[in-house]
């Protein structure tokens, strides 16, 4: 069975080799991994090929001259990639997609079935477990329950309902109390706040207040964790010239409480 991938461009590929119809086709980045995947699957008796080119396009040209008729998608196919882009053409084309991921996240696993994913299987599964996938959705089998569907998309719209309630408590602060609350999360005390705009440190204190009261947290650690894991933070902080690069992504316990105690 011919491979589909690494340097060579498809629209080449495709020119000078014939391709056949398989199966199976796997997109992932990681080459490996896709022909040992594509290796298992051989062994089982099923038609099986790997595609990941150097664009969405091209790897979903790939994808539709194989004409497969179960496409297992990584979630995560790096930069420049979309798989939910390659997971719509997918769906579209009527094949069936089994997302193909090393993320326990259910939310994020949620929103692929939620587009349209028959299942979700996990990169830490065993072999059988994987060709059991491959076997029922050549039947025609459902692949996951109903019951455990619904169960699933719901709890990823409860996830966004509690979500938009927490960014309406946001959406109460000032302008000053916005950028207040951004740079605590970035893990500045606020004697740094009020040395940066050059103000009175009791006008600073006043701003954490009402941050604290309108958030309905008692600490500035506790308003920061609240501004990340709601993604606030990531939204102010690409509209306000910051750049996201030079920020640490979690802000260690303990430092804005001795920043404040220390600077504060």
């Amino acid at each position: 069975m011919r491979v589909v991938g690494g340097r060579p461009q498809a629209s080449e590929l495709f020119e000078s080799t014939a391709v056949e119809a398989v199966q199976v086709v796997v997109v992932d980045d990681h080459v490996l991994i896709g022909r040992l995947v594509v290796g298992l699957l051989e062994r089982a008796g099923y038609s099986a090929a790997h595609v990941f080119e150097e664009t969405v396009d091209e790897t979903w040209a790939g994808v539709a001259e194989l004409v497969p008729q179960i496409l297992l998608l990584d979630f995560d196919l790096g930069p420049g990639h979309s798989s939910a882009e390659i997971l719509q053409r997918a769906v579209d084309a009527g094949v069936v997609v089994a997302g193909f991921t090393g993320s326990d996240d259910r939310l994020e696993h949620a929103s692929f079935l939620e587009l349209g994913a028959a299942v979700v299987v996990g990169k830490g599964c065993g072999p059988a477990d994987l060709v059991a996938v491959v076997e029922l959705a050549l039947a025609g089998e459902e692949l996951m329950s109903p019951n455990e569907r619904h169960a699933t998309l719901a709890r990823l719209r409860r996830h966004r309902a509690g979500r938009s309630r927490t960014l309406a408590l946001f959406a109460t602060l000032t302008g000053r109390e916005e950028e207040t609350l951004r740079l605590i999360t970035e893990g500045h005390g606020a004697a740094d706040i009020a040395g940066i705009w050059e103000v009175a440190l009791p006008t600073v204190r006043s701003h954490i207040r009402a941050i604290l009261a309108k958030l309905g947290v008692s600490s500035q650690l506790q308003a920061a964790a609240m501004a990340r894991d709601s993604g606030w933070y990531d939204d102010m902080a690409a509209t306000s010239g910051s750049s996201i690069l030079t920020m640490p992504d979690v802000v260690e316990a303990g430092t804005i409480a001795r920043r404040s105690r220390s600077q504060g």
